[in-house]
């Protein structure tokens, strides 16, 4: 934004339009201008404006003892009509941040902010309808409707494409856009895309071109059904409901105890994920034994995106529930789930998940008594997980779940929990990781 465009904004806001205020924030914020920025976004919010309420919402999220604040700034936002604010405050009923867990009142937001045009909802009730399952028209409409708005959307919409759930042709528009916007899968995506588009004539999708028709009716029908921790995935249509879906353990070490758990996440949600971890990247950490924050290491060289409550929504929701169900624990002892990316050469070297018992973080959470490790590509070489002692390798295919503990039968530290994620030789490799505790996650 230009100065001059800058100095418009001061001026409008000066009269106390709410809206040029909160735009006036942003700009300031995008300039560095922090500390101005900050005083005209509580001026905003003072006046009355929905994403005023929704931003200040967001940074109080970042700790538990902000969620009734954030709360009440969230349904003030909700009340100004802001899609943001709808989306976020479903995360916090369907979760149980802070809240009983209400996951009628969570898909009423983001069915309203959907109905309304926003296409991060859209692809979110989509998502939900694909977890369940994987064939569902609507589920596949609603991510199609907003591929072209929403990265996640179009992500998801082209690797839909590429499983043979989707057009190709119409995929090959939404993926432009991808590379457009330097999407770190786009070129993988591209590769694979071009390889199913080879094989699928234009007839065999005649409504290639055609705006996706959504009923609305039905698809607030289908999500009447959603569990509140959806309890498996159905892979085909007819399959059985995910709630009465067995989970099959495939037995991979006895000590630690490691079992896997197949094809339990389908491939478009696997993208999903990588899609909305990707905006938040950075470098990965350690846990600090002293104080407890984490901390850069030299053990740990591949990037990380930990999604906590304001960049979660219902699909990432129903992924870490399905882990904790994977896992036998309930989701409310789960930390939040963390997305890594290792490139060529990257590895985590040798540790145990468990903690140090002491500090404010052990006395609130407990130990990390589980590790779920969700496999989210396969377009790599090297990079198993590897057991020391037992000396076991594993690589998941994409889709698949290992779960192992990190403490004994007694509860204590095991030693032979030690593991790597082994150095990268060749490709991305792309992973998420969730622990849980002993007790209710903290954070």
């Amino acid at each position: 934004m230009t100065p001059q465009q800058i100095a418009d904004l001061r001026r409008r806001a000066e009269t106390g339009e709410a809206r040029a205020q909160y735009a006036l924030a942003s700009a300031l914020s995008g300039a560095g201008q922090r500390d101005e920025a900050d005083l005209w976004l509580k001026r905003a919010a003072e006046a009355g404006d929905p994403e005023a309420h929704f931003t200040l919402a967001t940074r109080l999220l970042q700790k538990k003892t902000g969620l009734s604040e954030a709360r009440a700034l969230l349904e003030q936002s909700v009340s100004g009509g802001s899609t943001a604010g709808m989306r976020t405050l479903s995360v916090l009923l369907a979760d149980g941040f802070g809240v009983p867990s209400d996951w009628r009142s969570a898909l009423r937001l983001v069915l309203r902010a959907a109905r309304s045009g926003d296409a991060p909802a859209a692809r979110d009730l989509g998502g939900l309808l694909i977890l369940k399952d994987i064939d569902d028209i609507d589920g596949g409409a609603l991510i199609e409707s907003a591929a072209m708005l929403d990265p996640v959307a179009g992500a998801t919409f082209v690797r839909r494409a590429i499983e043979g759930r989707g057009n190709p042709g119409t995929a090959q528009g939404v993926l432009a856009r991808l590379v457009n916007i330097k999407y770190p899968r786009a070129e993988q995506l591209k590769r694979r895309l071009s390889q199913t588009a080879a094989g699928v004539r234009d007839k065999e999708f005649p409504n290639a071109k055609a705006t996706p028709s959504l009923d609305w009716t039905r698809i607030e029908s289908k999500l009447a059904t959603i569990e509140p921790a959806l309890g498996g995935l159905a892979r085909r249509a007819g399959a059985l409901r995910p709630s009465e879906r067995a989970v099959v353990h495939e037995p991979i070490s006895a000590a630690p105890h490691a079992y896997a758990v197949r094809d339990a996440v389908p491939p478009e949600m696997l993208e999903y994920l990588m899609a909305a971890a990707a905006r938040c990247l950075g470098p990965s950490m350690t846990f600090d034994p002293l104080t407890g924050a984490p901390r850069k290491d030299e053990y740990r060289t591949s990037m990380t995106a930990t999604l906590g409550p304001a960049d979660q929504d219902l699909s990432i929701v129903a992924i870490n529930q399905l882990l904790a169900r994977f896992a036998g624990i309930e989701h409310s002892r789960g930390e939040f789930i963390s997305v890594l990316r290792y490139a060529p050469g990257e590895e985590y070297r040798p540790h145990f998940d468990w903690i140090p018992p002491t500090g404010r973080d052990f006395a609130a959470c407990g130990q990390r008594i589980m590790t779920a490790l969700l496999y989210l590509n396969d377009e790599y070489e090297g990079g198993e997980t590897h057991f020391m002692a037992p000396d076991v390798k594993f690589k998941g295919a994409p889709g698949d779940v290992l779960i192992f503990s990190n403490v004994t039968a007694d509860g204590a530290p095991d030693s032979a929990a030690r593991h790597a994620g082994l150095p990268v030789r060749a490709g991305v490799k792309w992973i998420a990781s969730k622990w849980f505790r002993e007790r209710e996650f903290a954070f």
